[in-house]
């Protein structure tokens, strides 16, 4: 059995957990409160961010073979920055300011901590459940979601075919990584798989809760001022982030990006 269907086995009731989680539910349905789905906007927006850095450690560390798509994937992350900053601009959230709820500061610290201290492997395996995570969740929300959401363009990103072929590109690389390596090594590495999908769904519900910090009223983590009113935000919607991380052939690398211009904030 490779090493993802043994965590695919293992790890069921969580995956359940994801798929069937109020937050998805009801951001499909369209009966999330738009203030919930702005505390989540403001928290992964900061996430995001937080993953450029994680992924360039990657680079030094990874195989000839990664550093293309994991440059690709820098790349793609901007754009993804772009898309915050465009849907919050279009609802008039004030994306910048709020500070990180404590999941969102834990999560970005297993991440950067991960990948500072982790093996290679063990880094990638932590991207790989992410990634995947991501795209199962807003399938989910792409099954029934009303064509005029404002979070379709969300919906779009990560359940799309782009985003699809960039995770089952990782799932392929995060099974030939596991079997390059030794039984302890795995077995960390199916700790870390563990670990991020609890980490996905603490998200979720510190979305929810609108969740501060434990022990304080108001750290403001929840909020941000209303509007948009002086942001640099663009004005239009980037195009797809995750278009040329779709490889060409079967079983290529996803290609080395083009060059661009700007990022995000």
């Amino acid at each position: 059995m490779s090493f993802i269907a043994q965590q695919d086995r293992r790890l069921a009731p969580l995956w359940e957990t994801i798929r069937t989680h109020r937050f998805l539910l009801s951001t499909r349905d369209g009966t999330l409160p738009p203030e919930v789905f702005a505390t989540w906007m403001r928290q992964d927006y900061l996430f995001v961010e937080a993953a450029i850095p994680f992924i360039a450690g990657m680079i030094p560390r990874a195989p000839r073979r990664h550093w293309a798509p994991l440059a690709g994937v820098i790349t793609a992350l901007e754009k993804e920055l772009q898309l915050f900053e465009e849907r919050a601009a279009s609802v008039g959230v004030e994306l910048r300011g709020a500070p990180p709820a404590f999941t969102c500061h834990a999560y970005v610290q297993f991440l950067l901590g991960t990948g500072a201290t982790a093996s290679y492997a063990e880094s990638f395996t932590v991207l790989y459940a992410a990634e995947r995570a991501y795209h199962e969740s807003w399938k989910v929300v792409q099954a029934g979601i009303a064509p005029d959401s404002p979070w379709v363009p969300f919906v779009e990103n990560w359940a799309g075919p782009d985003f699809g072929g960039y995770v089952d590109f990782l799932a392929g690389e995060l099974e030939a990584l596991a079997a390059e390596v030794g039984a302890p090594e795995r077995a960390r590495m199916a700790e870390l798989y563990r670990l991020s999908l609890l980490y996905e769904i603490a998200f979720w519900e510190m979305a929810v809760e609108e969740e501060g910090w434990p022990g304080v009223q108001d750290d403001l983590a929840a909020k941000g001022d209303a509007g948009a009113a002086g942001s640099q935000d663009p004005p239009r919607r980037p195009d797809s982030a995750w278009a040329h991380m779709v490889p060409g052939d079967a079983g290529a690398s996803p290609p080395s990006p083009e060059p661009t211009t700007g990022g995000g904030a």
